[in-house]
């Protein structure tokens, strides 16, 4: 499964051609960024426009705007996450193919409710959702905003599988739930797609699942996870277009959320052991800005094409 996975995951890359029109291999809208929290926002953003978006929206709050918008030009960045401005979201929504709910997002019990409103006003437009980090806090706290959609994709790490795990079972928090017979139920109890991160990635989608196995390294720096919701964002986009040209039997979720653990893994690998000043590796110096330059390597390596 996980080699017909990686072959599958050539079928959604659309391919670069001078009839593309701006917009049209992704617009994507990252939900998250706070005062505190400015990074995450930035990673996952700029992981799906080096992986071939084009045109990324950072919605943030109006404290995040400024630090995030001095990261990079190429993000546009929208702080419209509060309450005067939440109802613009209504229409900018409609010019998304995916939104990633979480990067910095925070715990405000306000900002909770205002994206809680905008996941619905998402799930209208029949868009995937990626959810991580702090937006994983709020569908522990209200699971029914994403249950029984199908194309939402919830990205825990073991820790966040754990809680998410025992809040729909109603029992306290044990020991982490490793077992991949958890993973299936958790994703059929929700009736969507389960991404429990670890050393392999468990990918479960309607009781189907795949493993990605692809070698990173043992450095464990914040914003890696950014990395990938942002990957997945774009990927659940190309999949979801491509599925038509994908085997009925695998779903489309399955072999984005692979694409994008194998580049994420690939990309931690590459920078880890990168060789700098011709003397040293980075190995444990190595931080996530670090790995953005090598997504484009990393993709390249995966999947054998540009």
């Amino acid at each position: 499964m996980k080699d017909r996975c990686k072959d599958l995951c050539k079928l959604i890359v659309p391919a670069l051609a001078p009839a593309l029109h701006k917009g049209q291999a992704g617009r994507i809208g990252i939900i998250g960024g706070c005062e505190e929290y400015t990074g995450a926002p930035y990673f996952a953003g700029m992981s799906a426009l080096r992986l071939g978006a084009d045109l990324v929206h950072v919605m943030c709050t109006p404290s995040a705007a400024i630090p995030i918008k001095s990261y990079s030009p190429d993000l546009m960045v929208m702080p419209i996450l509060c309450k005067e401005k939440a109802p613009l979201f209504s229409s900018w929504v409609k010019r998304l193919h995916c939104i990633v709910v979480g990067p910095g997002l925070g715990r405000d019990p306000e900002t909770k409710d205002i994206v809680s409103k905008w996941i619905e006003i998402s799930k209208d437009q029949k868009i995937p959702i990626i959810i991580d980090a702090d937006g994983l806090h709020l569908i522990t706290e209200q699971p029914n905003l994403i249950k029984g959609y199908k194309d939402a994709i919830l990205t825990p790490n073991m820790a966040e599988f754990c809680r998410l795990y025992h809040a729909l079972k109603s029992e306290q928090p044990q020991k982490p739930i490793l077992m991949p017979s958890d993973i299936s139920t958790l994703s059929k109890e929700l009736e969507c797609t389960i991404v429990c991160k670890g050393k392999v990635d468990k990918i479960c989608t309607s009781g189907i699942t795949v493993e990605c196995a692809v070698e990173g390294s043992n450095r464990r720096v914040g914003g890696q996870g950014d990395l990938l919701s942002g990957a997945l964002g774009l990927f659940a986009h190309w999949a979801r277009d491509a599925k038509d040209t994908l085997p009925p039997y695998i779903p489309y979720q399955n072999v984005a959320a692979y694409a994008a653990c194998a580049i994420v893994k690939q990309a931690n690998h590459e920078a880890f052991n990168h060789i700098e000043s011709g003397k040293l590796r980075r190995g444990r110096s190595m931080i996530t800005s670090d790995m953005i330059e090598h997504l484009n390597k990393a993709f390249s390596d995966v999947f054998g094409r540009e």
